[in-house]
């Protein structure tokens, strides 16, 4: 089975994410930057909010792999083939982790 466009990577992108935040969290400072308008922060948070990304990233991994809601996807007016119901879902959480990764960086500059 091949990799991109299967639900390994979809959890491999998932468990990035989580790993990632464990481990910032003992690097990040206590306030962190959680809005940017114009590149520039305007909304801070505590350290721990960096856990809403793995939350998110898990609950809409969770949700994709449910036969009810995969079938309402791909059976809408657009057919959707399996591949690339899994890569729309792949798009979406590498957006989310990108926003983590975006948020850790902000933090050290």
């Amino acid at each position: 089975m091949k990799f991109v466009g299967s639900r390994k990577l979809t959890w491999g992108i998932c468990s990035i994410g989580i790993l990632l935040a464990l481990v910032g969290v003992f690097f990040l400072p206590q306030i962190i930057p959680m809005h940017f308008a114009n590149g520039i922060p305007d909304g801070f948070g505590n350290k721990i909010e960096i856990f809403l990304f793995p939350i998110l990233l898990l609950m809409i991994t969770i949700l994709t792999g449910k036969e009810k809601i995969k079938y309402i996807l791909t059976h809408s007016k657009v057919f959707l083939t399996d591949t690339q119901y899994n890569l729309m879902t792949d798009g979406v959480l590498g957006f989310v982790l990108i926003a983590e990764i975006y948020i850790i960086y902000a933090s050290f500059v």
